[in-house]
């Protein structure tokens, strides 16, 4: 493609939802220096993504775009005068957005290649969950081994990816959402205990596992009610990670708690730390692939869509019904 040849894409034209989501035909995209076009094989999709159609992800996307902030695919072209890939390279990537087309381009520094044993459906959903999981609770938080782990909303992507990114780097995990299934999932992942924070007081039940000492990271993708909640549970010098809203609003917090704990709040802006550090990205990217080739984490996808059914894979990432990777698959084998 390229040369004035055109692909198919999932593009917003303007803010509004899924309503503002239309399937159009568009010129391909060229590589400049420094970047790679990618014949996208599978596209992972998440409630950022809805957020950018709404025109609520932080930083805004402004329209015309093509949500989609990961892929895995084939390298189909490279700028000029670049260097580290090769055409025909199969290799999973970070993007700013433009995931959810047959065609996209990423910059070579945020590209890594897909390793042997690694399905490129499964591949597209490590990026922003994994690779972002690593980058917080690794490089943000400095999440040690031995120390205690809490994750909220512990059944989805993000939560489910912390859990596996906690065991692999020595924490004991504990494990908190509001349905059983999504419980059940965090403890198969590998969670050490689980909490049903619908039925159960966060603080006394986390305290109560630990001896009375609390949790030393706090990942919580929630936001709303459950981080208020959760402050309570939290060990004297804690480090709070704040990874994004699922339910919908941003927490409420008590900035005395904080202090009477001596904690540390830290944002988890996933896409803005890629582009602001794209090679600690493209290490815990490359680290995390890499992992999941050979095994040592198992990332789950809750459902794949075929390209043409894009709108039902977002009616899916919005209803959160799954427990894991909602993938998009476009050409290829997967």
């Amino acid at each position: 493609m390229g040369d004035g040849q055109t692909m198919k894409a999932y593009r917003a034209d303007r803010f509004g939802g899924l309503d503002a989501l239309g399937l159009v035909e568009v010129e391909a995209p060229e590589p400049g220096p420094g970047q790679a076009r990618i014949a996208v094989r599978a596209a992972g999709l998440h409630l950022a993504d809805v957020a950018a159609l709404a025109g609520q992800r932080q930083p805004r996307i402004a329209p015309p775009f093509v949500p989609g902030f990961e892929v895995s695919g084939v390298v189909s072209a490279l700028g000029p005068g670049t260097a580290g890939l090769a055409i025909g390279q199969p290799v999973i990537a970070f993007l700013p957005s433009g995931g959810l087309a047959e065609e996209a381009v990423a910059e070579i520094a945020l590209c890594v290649p897909l390793p042997d044993g690694l399905a490129f459906g499964r591949a597209a959903g490590l990026p922003l969950a994994y690779g972002g999981a690593l980058m917080a609770l690794r490089d943000r938080a400095g999440l040690a081994a031995g120390e205690t782990l809490l994750v909220l909303g512990a059944g989805g992507q993000a939560g489910l990816a912390a859990i596996e990114i906690g065991k692999y780097l020595g924490a004991n995990v504990i494990a908190a959402a509001g349905q059983a299934a999504r419980l059940e999932a965090a403890l198969e992942q590998g969670a050490d205990h689980s909490i049903d924070s619908a039925a159960t007081p966060l603080g006394e039940a986390v305290l109560a596992l630990t001896e009375g000492h609390g949790a030393d990271v706090l990942f919580d993708p929630v936001g709303g009610d459950a981080s208020a909640a959760a402050l309570a549970a939290l060990a004297p010098g804690a480090r709070m990670l704040c990874a994004g809203f699922a339910a919908g609003k941003a927490p409420a917090l008590n900035a005395q708690t904080l202090y009477a704990r001596d904690a540390t709040l830290i944002t988890v802006n996933v896409p803005l730390m890629v582009a602001r550090q794209p090679e600690r990205a493209r290490h815990a990217l490359g680290d995390v692939a890499g992992w999941a080739a050979a095994g040592e984490i198992r990332p789950r996808v809750a459902a794949q869509f075929v390209f043409e059914e894009a709108r039902h894979a977002f009616d899916y990432v919005m209803a959160r019904r799954g427990s894991g990777a909602v993938v998009v698959t476009i050409s290829g084998t997967v």
